[in-house]
């Protein structure tokens, strides 16, 4: 993994599920600060410079996807304003059918939960990096887009590596 970006990328379809009751699932996951303020880095002619607080984001997402069963974090990338990256999950699947319906329309639970934790943990250390303890780092929600197949996939890979210096970009509709 490389600070801004990643480069590393997964095919889903050589991930193997963990069991037979389970499949893999990926989502564009983005992160906004609070109140969009640029609190990990800024522009520097054109390039974007990572602050203590960007590398600390860098750090603990890379950290909390280790620690975590089921998740394998693909492209992703931090802007001074969010993150944002591609994230692979094995979930349950009832009888091993992997058949739209109910699952692709539920918030996997392993998802909120990671992300949950992440934020949490990434702002306790930007917090004490700041000396500002119990301040707002993100926004209390977070996007999430379910990748439904290999072309929106390689778009949504595309987006996040040729993403503009100047403008973040939101998730694909």
């Amino acid at each position: 993994m490389g600070f801004p970006h990643s480069t590393d990328t997964l095919d889903p379809l050589k991930l193997e599920p963990f069991t037979h009751e389970t499949a893999v699932r990926a989502y564009l996951i983005e992160l906004s600060t609070f109140q969009q303020q640029p609190l990990l880095g800024g522009y520097d002619q054109g390039k974007l410079c990572l602050n203590d607080c960007g590398l600390i984001v860098a750090d603990e997402w890379v950290r909390s996807a280790t620690k975590r069963s089921g998740i394998d974090l693909d492209l992703w990338t931090i802007t001074p304003t969010s993150l944002k990256s591609i994230v692979f999950l094995q979930v349950a699947t009832p009888f091993n059918i992997e058949a739209p319906g109910p699952l692709e329309s539920q918030k996997p639970w392993l998802l909120s939960s990671f992300v949950t934790s992440f934020k949490a943990a990434a702002a306790k250390r930007i917090n004490l990096c700041r000396n500002q303890l119990g301040q707002s780092v993100w926004q209390s929600s977070y996007n999430e887009l379910l990748i439904d197949d290999h072309r929106r996939l390689s778009t949504i890979r595309n987006q996040l590596q040729e993403q503009p210096i100047s403008e973040s970009p939101s998730l694909p509709a």
